[in-house]
């Protein structure tokens, strides 16, 4: 049966959460949950990640994953938000601009919100969207 582009579009994502599960096994860490968050349009791309344990956010230093490691998930996730555009293009679907991925590494549960705001002309940017994101979760986490 041939792919189709839902399930295309799965997979890469899918690789992104796996690429940093790989990354925290190298550090033998273990977090309850991993934030991702990616940003591309034609001419920007941007990756990032957090990770919730104990009910605390923790960011990439803080997880004992090489800075060398860290450098390549984030280049390797860019080039992931960057295959997510061109399969949009390639089946003629408009592509998102913001990816926020959430994967529960106790139930296995997968969960992404997509939106079409190009922020790349924007003073707030995709690394301010990536700041307001980590303000929601500390807050959910804070009750």
């Amino acid at each position: 049966m041939a792919k189709v582009f839902e399930d295309e579009f799965t997979d890469i994502q899918s690789g992104m959460v796996s690429l940093v599960i790989e990354a925290l096994e190298t550090a033998n860490m273990t977090v309850d949950k991993i934030y991702i968050y990616a940003f591309g349009t034609a001419h920007e791309g941007f990756f990032n990640l957090f990770f919730v344990k104990d009910g605390k956010l923790l960011h990439n230093n803080q997880v004992g994953i090489s800075e060398d490691v860290i450098d390549q998930v984030l280049d390797l996730g860019i080039d992931d938000t960057f295959k997510l555009l061109e399969l949009c293009k390639q089946y003629g679907r408009q592509a998102p601009c913001q990816y926020k991925l959430v994967y529960d590494c106790n139930t296995r549960h997968f969960d992404g919100h997509y939106s079409y705001d190009d922020l790349s002309g924007s003073q707030y940017g995709s690394s301010g969207a990536l700041d307001e994101w980590e303000k929601e979760i500390v807050s959910s986490l804070n009750g």
